[in-house]
């Protein structure tokens, strides 16, 4: 690992480069003969973090939502959100099924949802 590296991870908090962890999302999903070693050294580094006391908790989670962007380009989700934006692009979609307004509909919707089930807790 690099400075660059070293540097780019302090500032984001991951326990390693998001390139790196993206190369090894990506090895992982592929399922083939280096999966389950990258699956376990994820793992291992993962839970030695986490050992490690506060930071390396405080690490592990934003390693974790990182992971969780990264996956995102190979769900279903992201391919038909593609779809649907390249349909946006070649002017296929009516203007209530714009990808953004309904992303940004659900996202309200739901932020909105999760506020007032919040509040009904307190």
């Amino acid at each position: 690992m690099s400075v660059a590296d070293d540097r780019r991870c302090a500032e984001e908090n991951l326990l390693f480069p998001r390139e790196e962890l993206a190369a090894d999302i990506a090895s992982i999903l592929r399922g083939d003969a280096h999966s389950p070693d990258a699956l376990a050294q994820l793992f291992v580094i993962l839970r030695e973090a986490i050992a490690g006391g506060l930071e390396g908790i405080n690490r592990t989670s934003e390693t974790l939502a990182a992971a969780v962007e990264l996956i995102f380009t190979h769900s279903r989700a992201h391919a038909a959100a593609l779809r649907l934006y390249l349909l946006s692009q070649e002017g296929q979609l009516r203007v209530e099924d714009d990808p953004v307004r309904l992303l940004d509909a659900a996202v309200e919707r739901n932020t909105e949802r999760a506020r007032k089930a919040r509040s009904a807790r307190r």
